[in-house]
């Protein structure tokens, strides 16, 4: 009774790999980005430093497999307009899939797992071979529903892409026994969406508490508040409002600082604003450690990592309440949670946040309360988590609902 984890990157999937793997219930880890260096001995270094930006994962090496056309073909996405660039990063997830669905269907049976867990838009030929072999499908979920994305921003596909990927999110959903969401957030818009409440689960991610750790000794700081983004510069992540809440902060306190991280956009440098571009995630917990408070003002983000780690590095925040993560923050003691979309508001906690010396002062004395409030969303909790709906979905026939 074990379990395949299928995905065409990364982002948490190796956790709930390790996770598995520790408690003996690991069948196999199938990904774009490779385990392990030797994994990627034949690329080039210079292409290997383009395409591998992740930390190797402590897994046994007859257990991982390596697909590369995914990174590859998205690295070549990168250099192409957005329309070309959109089209190629749903190609890339399905060729992966059905790179998936063939080494399943190609696994002796004595190999075979009793339930593969695969990433949407990456699931759809491998759940169809897997209900063929009589093996579970669990759909690792790590957006909202299709239909709250349209509702809360909209898409910047095209027509015809768009309808291409909610054809195959669909497909997936009803393929899938059970769903897994990164937050209860995510998972309410699924139920929203009309899927049976008892087939959507969720499993908070977590935070590195060892990486993101507040500075041993304070660093000396300026009269203003500092305040950091941490992502990319788009309307789903509420940029604009950010921009524009920033905009009269800055012109009623001067001294207040916003510090970027992340890819640069199109948007011209403003009085206050220090664009400092992508980092490691070690340096990204360097900036943490500079800065008052992490602002995520997200239209829609199904967890927001970035915010357990803020915490975790003992920095208060200011979220929407469509981030996941919101669920981590008690207001006035850990940060703040505005209404997504509300530009006005999101100003008016910021203003309050950079009037000096109280705003900045108010933020500083909160550090310890944060770092504690991260206690439980460590990657250690997020496995524990994990095993345990691991468990209790086994116990379950394939086919069926949980």
């Amino acid at each position: 009774m074990k379990v395949l984890v299928t995905h065409p990157g990364r982002q948490h999937s190796h956790q709930a790999a390790l996770a598995l793997e520790a408690a003996g219930l690991l069948a196999g880890y199938w990904s774009g980005v490779p385990s392990s260096p030797e994994q990627g001995r034949f690329v080039p270094r210079p292409m290997w430093r383009r395409l591998i930006r992740y930390a190797p994962v402590p897994l046994p090496a007859h257990r991982t497999r390596w697909s590369p056309t995914a990174p590859l073909l998205r690295q070549l996405a990168h250099r192409l307009p957005r329309a070309a660039a959109q089209e190629i990063d749903f190609a890339a997830c399905r060729i992966f899939d059905r790179q998936a669905a063939r080494r399943l269907a190609r696994l002796p049976l004595a190999e075979r797992p009793a339930a593969v867990l695969a990433c949407e838009i990456s699931a759809r030929e491998t759940f169809t071979v897997a209900r063929r072999l009589g093996i579970r499908t669990w759909l690792d979920a790590p957006s909202i529903h299709h239909l709250a994305q349209d509702r809360l921003h909209g898409t910047t596909d095209s027509a015809r892409l768009h309808a291409r990927i909610a054809e195959v999110k669909n497909r997936e959903i009803e393929l899938a026994d059970a769903i897994v969401t990164v937050s209860e957030l995510a998972r309410a818009t699924y139920v929203e969406a009309g899927i049976d409440s008892d087939r959507v689960r969720a499993v908070p991610l977590g935070a590195d508490l060892e990486l993101f750790a507040p500075p041993a000794e304070e660093p000396e700081r300026g009269p203003g508040a500092v305040f950091l983004f941490a992502g990319a510069p788009i309307v789903r992540k509420g940029f604009d409002l950010l921009l524009e809440a920033f905009g009269r902060v800055v012109a009623t306190e001067p001294s207040a600082a916003l510090r970027i991280v992340g890819p640069r956009g199109a948007e011209a440098a403003r009085a206050g604003m220090t664009f400092v571009g992508p980092v490691s995630q070690a340096e990204l917990a360097a900036e943490m450690s500079r800065a008052d408070c992490l602002v995520l003002p997200s239209r829609n983000d199904s967890y927001g990592m970035v915010v357990a780690e803020a915490l975790a590095a003992g920095l208060p925040v200011v979220v929407s309440d469509m981030v996941g993560a919101a669920e981590l923050v008690v207001p006035g003691e850990n940060g703040w949670v505005v209404r997504a979309g509300d530009g006005a508001a999101l100003a008016a906690r910021l203003l309050d946040l950079a009037h000096p010396p109280e705003g900045p002062a108010l933020l500083r004395a909160m550090r310890p309360v944060c770092r504690a409030s991260a206690q439980e969303a460590t990657w250690d909790a997020y496995r524990g988590r994990f095993v345990t709906l691991v468990r209790e979905l086994l116990a379950r026939p394939p086919g069926s609902a949980p």
